[in-house]
């Protein structure tokens, strides 16, 4: 069996082959056919029959493919269904769901590696070839996957909207040269921040971290990094003889999580979802202070000058007064100032004319923030992570700090916001010398972002 990840993965909604023992399971408090799974600080509903043993993982917000739930029944419209007189609960999107069953919410779905098995044969199994197959899935505990054999069994869940631009790979969603503007290893988009729970093991007691609450805004990028220069038809004629001339120069531009947001480096770039550009409006709040070289990665939160949310109920306490400002007169500096948007700053680069990126560490992002008066992050812990809770480290350190960390920070009510919403996460940072960093979303927030789907709210970031 050949399980790989394609080019186009997201590496938060990769299946995983997971192995299961007797200190995963615990009752359910309010279900006697049902029991919990604790699975690296996911909590996982599962029948009462469920045992020890090897699992296949599919994480929530993920889709499973058409095929995989046909041939185990487990469509809720029996119809779509190999035995039309069997259903399960599965929509027919495909989505795994955060919900809650009997008072807690399940973060994901579980299946016998052997049921996997058999799907990917598409036969049943013989007794005899059990031990081959356990031997099998032993091999694979902890792959990570979204193609089986060449064939694509899970993906994010996305609704669709088609917005002109860059993509993440630097190729345009219509054809023209934007890439080709950018001098290369110049620019660089943010990671997809991996979860937590995923990479649990990496974390070590001997860590330095930082803890820091997850806004939920829209991603930004501003940066001042080498172009290439427009040339005249002498210095095009000098290249073509080798002399040599300065052909690049530095630009300060911005972009989204996906797309290049300035309209001489991307022809074809538009608003994108918003009903105005609230990148070059931040950009020009900051551009100031963005010297050669340095890249600076943001969350933009609160409201558009139209009076828009950029992210539903979380205002982080920003306010929108059209009776006191007259925003369409209002500079983006003054719209700022008057607390429409506010601009978090989560990560700080330089890049030198050859390519090479140096990270800013936690602490030198919040002191850069500091000295020019910008916001960086709200920090909620930094130090060793052995010191931040009494855990014993020969006794399953890694999943008990995770636990102890969603009691600790996750499940109530932000604190940055006027409006009563759940805090979205925490975000995890290794004080090392490149970018590790790792998310933890909390359940209510998972919960109230199924059901935005389920109304066909979009995903902010995946319409850039």
């Amino acid at each position: 069996m050949k399980l790989t990840t394609s080019k186009e993965a997201n590496i938060n909604y990769l299946a995983k082959i997971v192995k299961l023992e007797d200190h995963n399971f615990r009752p359910h408090p309010n279900a006697d056919r049902l029991q919990l799974v604790h699975l690296c600080g996911n909590i996982i509903s599962t029948t009462i029959d469920s045992k020890p043993g090897y699992y296949v993982y599919f994480p929530v917000e993920c889709v499973i493919c058409p095929e995989f739930l046909k041939f185990h029944n487990l469509y809720r419209d029996a119809n779509l269904n190999a035995n039309p007189e069997e259903s399960g609960f599965f929509e027919e999107s495909g989505r795994v769901k955060c919900i809650k069953l009997r008072g807690i919410a399940s973060e994901g779905f579980i299946i016998p590696y052997v049921k996997f098995y058999r799907f990917v044969v598409q036969r049943n199994v013989d007794p005899a070839d059990l031990l081959a197959i356990y031997e099998e899935a032993e091999s694979l505990v902890d792959t990570s996957f979204d193609t089986v054999n060449d064939t694509k069994i899970v993906w994010k869940y996305i609704i669709k909207v088609i917005t002109p631009g860059v993509n993440l790979n630097g190729r345009t969603k219509n054809a023209n040269n934007t890439a080709s503007k950018i001098v290369d290893n110049q620019f660089r988009f943010h990671i997809d921040t991996p979860k937590l729970q995923d990479n649990i093991y990496k974390l070590n007691p001997s860590d330095i971290i930082q803890i820091s609450i997850k806004q939920h805004g829209t991603s930004a990028i501003f940066c001042n990094l080498l172009t290439k220069r427009k040339l005249s038809w002498k210095e095009k004629l000098a290249q073509k003889l080798h002399i040599p001339i300065i052909d690049s120069e530095y630009t300060v531009f911005c972009a989204s999580r996906k797309v290049i947001k300035d309209r001489v480096l991307n022809l074809n770039v538009t608003q994108g979802y918003y009903d105005c550009d609230i990148w070059n409006l931040a950009l020009e709040v900051v551009k100031d202070y963005i010297p050669k070289g340095m890249t600076i990665y943001a969350e933009i939160v609160g409201f558009m000058p139209t009076g828009s949310r950029i992210q539903g109920d979380w205002d982080y306490k920003c306010v929108y007064d059209p009776k006191v400002y007259n925003y369409k007169d209002m500079s983006a500096r003054a719209m700022y100032d008057a607390k429409l948007f506010d601009i978090i700053v989560y990560r700080i680069t330089t890049t030198n004319v050859d390519g090479k990126v140096h990270e800013y560490s936690a602490k030198q992002v919040k002191d850069w923030c500091v000295e020019n008066g910008l916001h960086p992050v709200t920090e909620l812990y930094y130090g060793y992570a052995k010191d931040l809770f009494n855990l014993d480290p020969a006794q399953h350190w890694n999943e008990n700090f995770i636990d102890a960390l969603r009691e600790a920070y996750l499940e109530g009510d932000s604190v940055l916001c006027n409006n009563k919403v759940p805090e979205e996460g925490i975000v995890i940072r290794r004080e090392v010398s490149n970018i590790d960093v790792y998310k933890l979303k909390s359940n209510r927030f998972l919960q109230k972002e199924t059901k935005e789907l389920d109304k066909g709210v979009i995903d902010i970031e995946s319409a850039q």
